[in-house]
């Protein structure tokens, strides 16, 4: 159980500094000049895939400690933030690590993805989207196809005609978003393991009962 409570711990840790710094990255807060709109829409796409890989860490995590620890009939079922309670459990520090982490990773989501979701695909060479919306350019996207990369890109990258803008990403088919619904299937299922293991019986009141009825 201690080697899920130091990555709970680490992976949280680093994670709540390094998204407040790409946050203010992505909002353009270290610059003067504001960078080109797909320059920062591919920040929020870097930001929300390190977000959801660090929630998927974090919710797994979580479950697998939750299910051995109601196993073994733990007092506490929620990892210990090993920085501070490596000698002794404290239920307070516990849940407080436990809520700052959730809270992190959903403010995370927020940002990133709403940066993200500005996205409309367009050409590699195009200034012009392929549609106007999120999802509908997306599909013209898959409609079109890509006999040779790069095709598509996830925001503008022309200013002008012959003119790239240097950190745009490119959109590669079932790539580029097939990442974040992987890793939010990932999320997803371990909410549902987190879920079940939360109902399991706790082994140790198991065992108490049993020796209980075994002494009557």
């Amino acid at each position: 159980m201690k080697p899920l409570a130091k990555v709970w711990t680490w992976i949280g840790q680093s994670f709540i500094p390094l998204a407040i710094g790409w946050a203010i990255f992505v909002r353009n807060g270290f610059g003067e000049k504001a960078p080109h709109d797909g320059v920062l829409i591919s920040r929020g796409y870097w930001g929300l895939l390190l977000t959801l890989l660090v929630a998927a860490t974090l919710i797994w995590a979580l479950a697998l400690y939750v299910r051995l620890a109601r196993a073994r009939g733990a007092r506490l079922t929620v990892p210990p933030n090993t920085m501070f309670e490596d000698g002794q459990r404290s239920a307070v520090v516990s849940y407080v690590t436990l809520v700052v982490f959730a809270v992190a990773v959903v403010v995370g989501l927020g940002v990133f993805g709403g940066r993200y979701h500005d996205s409309m695909i367009h050409g590699w060479n195009s200034q012009a989207p392929l549609q106007s919306g999120f999802w509908s350019s997306r599909v013209e996207a898959h409609k079109s196809g890509c006999a040779s990369n790069p095709c598509f890109a996830v925001g503008p990258r022309m200013e002008v005609p012959g003119a790239p803008v240097f950190g745009v990403n490119e959109y590669v088919l079932y790539l580029t978003d097939g990442l974040l619904l992987a890793l939010s299937i990932a999320c997803a299922f371990g909410l549902g393991y987190l879920a079940v293991g939360m109902k399991a019986r706790r082994g140790g009141s198991d065992r108490r009962r049993g020796s209980r009825l075994q002494s009557r």
